[in-house]
């Protein structure tokens, strides 16, 4: 029923939390498991960097995104890894991934390319002016989605650390 699933990480201790469902889950499905964080591209980083104090028609100073884009590739590498190795050690199969985008298109996208049967993911479960202000990956991820998605719902008690 669940041959490939799709772990969304932000690298953050609150959204490992949904690692032990995700386990439980590959073990009793014999399933693979793609651990997947989204990392900042080359064209979110201009555009951050664009959002500061430059005036109308006055261009911000010239920055070279690429040390910053290779930089946040190697630290999501080896975040992924070390999560991927704690699995392995159950005898899980696991693939990770951190390809440059918003994570919720990331997310919705690598679900479709790869056939994934279950995303699995963490929400703080903010709702009105919180959603307002910070967004839901989560929520855009549910509408979007090709596949079923379970969300675990963390919160600022149990560890999480809210935006």
């Amino acid at each position: 029923m669940y041959d490939h699933l799709l772990v969304a990480l932000d690298g953050s201790p609150a959204a490992e939390r949904v690692l032990d469902h995700a386990e439980a889950l590959a073990t009793a499905f014999g399933s693979t498991i793609t651990l997947l964080r989204a990392t900042i591209s080359a064209e979110m980083f201009i555009a951050e960097a664009a959002g500061g104090d430059a005036t109308v028609g006055q261009l911000g100073p010239t920055m070279d995104p690429g040390p910053v884009v290779s930089a946040d590739g190697a630290e999501a590498t080896e975040y992924l890894e070390r999560i991927a190795a704690r699995l392995r050690q159950h005898n899980v199969t696991v693939n990770a991934e951190h390809p440059q985008g918003s994570a919720e298109h990331v997310i919705v996208d690598r679900a479709k390319a790869l056939d994934i049967s279950l995303i699995l993911m963490t929400t703080h479960g903010r709702s009105g002016l919180g959603r307002m202000f910070f967004g839901s990956v989560a929520d855009s991820v549910l509408r979007h989605a090709p596949c079923p998605v379970l969300l675990v719902r963390i919160t600022d008690v149990e560890g999480a650390t809210a935006p």
